[in-house]
């Protein structure tokens, strides 16, 4: 018979009483989760390091000392050395001085993918100030209020924003930098400032290095909370443990810089390693290894998204010439890491789960294929997976009102246990800018009485050896005929036609029934036209209830700047073809027809069969 849940969890807590240390089964069971834990040697002295004060500025600034003259950020014709980089970040800490900032305040920064952008960031740290990072996609009232959210003393802006910025109606004093895409070089140039070194002290682990905003695809973006502590782990564990860098090695890096990917684990991850980057200022698939060939990187860091966009695009002669070794990210989807792999012959993919404010990660570090990593003592409740129900949208519960913990196979909500005190900066939780967002994320008494953990709002399972697989965001996932449906898992078996170039799905709501119905939205390939036979030979692959009951053509999916698809109005859009000008397919009798409005009214009053 098992132990009470309370007791279990109080004992792996431990990693075993005395008595559990001395069974041979525990003992062996032990070693080899000992045997699965990478070599961290060369990210342990940064641990410390970042508990003592260490930061990415100071790493910043010890590079310019041993190696000034050394290659740390181009793109295009703007590169800039480690020497060059302190620099900057000295003359940009002069510069917000004499503009009243000091340490404790905020400096809201908005500019592109460059190297310059990364000095701004590191000069508001040498002064003590933090960068609020803002999205270069906003505009209007979320630019608002991300800006208001910030509480910022200064806004720094790359010229070609200068129109967006004076749109606002409320902007604290206002610092352009920048004469468009031409100068997108050292900032240092640009301003007029003491020569000396900025002597300013080092900034404190637990202060806010920058905030790094929530993409906003469900809402107004949030401001979370980063720590020089915490940016600094990232960046350790990520250069030494993930990318592994070495002499020799350059990052190619498209991701933007003002979400946590690019900047803590892209730059960070370089500056602690002393490792170059290549930057582009936004992604294109026609000229990724074109670059990546011309700057000579052996590593990049993706979305999978943007693996999907590679795989999916024609073959150019760059991509055949080799040179990475690995390649670094999160949400590369089962159906396209063989494909990215084999056809740009990368020998090494790291997949890793994390968020921008998550106290907790998961690293796939063995190229299991489709799994996010496993979680060495999983037992131990760290990371732990409970039972949702989707359709009323809350947890499921035990008679005593405690969650109930999945099984192996079983898809479930991703938490992670809060400690009194966090081992590392790399678990902690800061939240965001605003209480009542960050006490939103935290569940009590979830096993036992006084217990608190964070909630991801990520769905995922495990299998039998504590490999983590993703399934869905909460919201992305919904119910039809009685059953759950995994939008990213349907989306993955719908791209397996050969005439569809993406893939998205959502459920929709029809009047007199029950639960949402799967509607997948469809870009096609060029010159590729739509087969509806072809496509629900495709769809009968999947379970009945899975399978879209509509589907919608459009010329192109509306992503955020990170490739994720934004799904709100395609939802509240619905399948309506009265309302839709884009072509639509209903799914009859094992097959799509077109969808007319005579159809809709069938489907309405319930002789057309869903």
């Amino acid at each position: 018979m098992k132990r009470p849940l309370q007791l279990r969890r109080a004992a792996s807590a431990a990693l075993g009483t005395v008595w559990d240390l001395r069974r041979p089964s525990y003992r062996r069971a032990l070693k080899a989760e000992l045997g699965h834990l990478p070599d961290a040697t060369r990210t342990l002295p940064w641990l410390l390091r970042a508990q003592r004060g260490g930061s990415v500025l100071e790493a910043a600034l010890r590079n310019a000392e041993v190696a000034p003259t050394e290659l740390a950020f181009e793109m295009d014709d703007a590169r800039l050395t480690w020497g060059e980089l302190a620099d900057a970040t000295s003359q940009i800490a002069w510069r917000l001085e004499a503009e009243g900032v000091g340490p404790g305040d905020v400096v809201a920064l908005l500019g592109p993918n460059a190297p310059s952008y990364l000095a701004w960031v590191l000069g508001c740290a040498r002064i003590g100030a933090t960068a609020a990072l803002l999205n270069t996609h906003l505009e209007g009232r979320p630019l608002q209020h991300a800006l208001t959210e910030a509480k910022a003393r200064a806004l720094v802006v790359e010229s070609r924003w200068q129109d967006a910025v004076a749109a606002l109606t409320d902007r604290p004093r206002t610092l352009v930098y920048g004469e468009g895409p031409a100068r997108v070089g050292a900032p240092a140039s640009l301003l007029e400032a003491p020569a000396r070194p900025y002597p300013g002290s080092p900034p404190e682990p637990e202060a806010d290095f920058v905030y790094i905003y929530t993409s906003g695809t469900t809402g107004l973006p949030k401001p979370c909370r980063i720590s020089h502590a915490r940016a600094l782990v990232a960046g350790a564990g990520f250069g030494n443990l993930v990318f592994a860098f070495r002499p020799g090695d350059k990052l190619y890096n498209v991701l933007p810089l003002y979400h946590a990917s690019g900047l803590m684990l892209g730059a960070g991850a370089c500056v602690v390693t002393r490792t170059p980057m290549a930057l582009r200022e936004s992604f294109s698939a026609r000229a990724f290894f074109d670059d990546v060939q011309r700057y000579g990187a052996t590593a990049i860091l993706y979305i999978g998204e943007l693996c999907r966009y590679l795989v999916n695009s024609p073959p150019t002669e760059a991509e055949g010439a080799g040179g990475v070794r690995v390649a670094v990210g999160n949400g590369l989807r089962p159906d396209v890491w063989k494909r990215f792999q084999e056809r740009f012959g990368i020998p090494l993919i790291r997949e890793f789960y994390g968020a921008t404010e998550a106290p907790g990660f998961i690293l796939n570090l063995t190229g299991r294929v489709g799994s996010v990593g496993r979680v060495p003592f999983r037992r131990c409740g760290w990371l732990t997976l409970v039972r949702f129900d989707i359709e009323r949208g809350e947890h499921l519960r035990d008679d005593r009102g405690h969650l109930i913990e999945c099984e192996a196979g079983e898809v479930g909500e991703l938490l992670v246990r809060l400690g009194a005190q966090p081992v590392s900066a790399a678990v902690e939780y800061r939240g965001y800018t605003d209480p009542k967002a960050t006490e939103a994320k935290i569940l009590t008494d979830v096993f036992i009485e006084g217990d608190r953990y964070f909630r991801t709002g990520d769905l995922l399972r495990r299998d039998e050896d504590d490999f983590f697989y993703f399934v869905d965001r909460i919201g992305d996932t919904f119910r039809w005929k009685g059953e759950n449906v995994s939008t990213a898992e349907v989306a993955d078996i719908l791209t397996r036609a050969p005439f569809v170039q993406e893939a998205t799905v959502v459920g929709v709501p029809i009047p007199g029934h029950d639960g949402q119905a799967g509607l997948a939205a469809l870009v096609l390939r060029e010159g590729s036209p739509f087969d509806p036979d072809a496509f629900a030979e495709i769809v009968r692959e999947l379970a009945p209830y899975a399978q879209p009951r509509f589907v919608r053509l459009l010329p192109r999916l509306s992503t955020t700047a990170t490739f994720k698809v934004q799904k709100g109005a395609l939802r509240k859009e619905g399948a309506d073809p009265r309302r839709i000008d884009d072509p639509l397919y209903l799914w009859q009798r094992g097959r799509y027809v077109p969808l007319t409005p005579e159809r809709w009214s069938e489907v309405l009053d319930g002789r057309a069969r869903l």
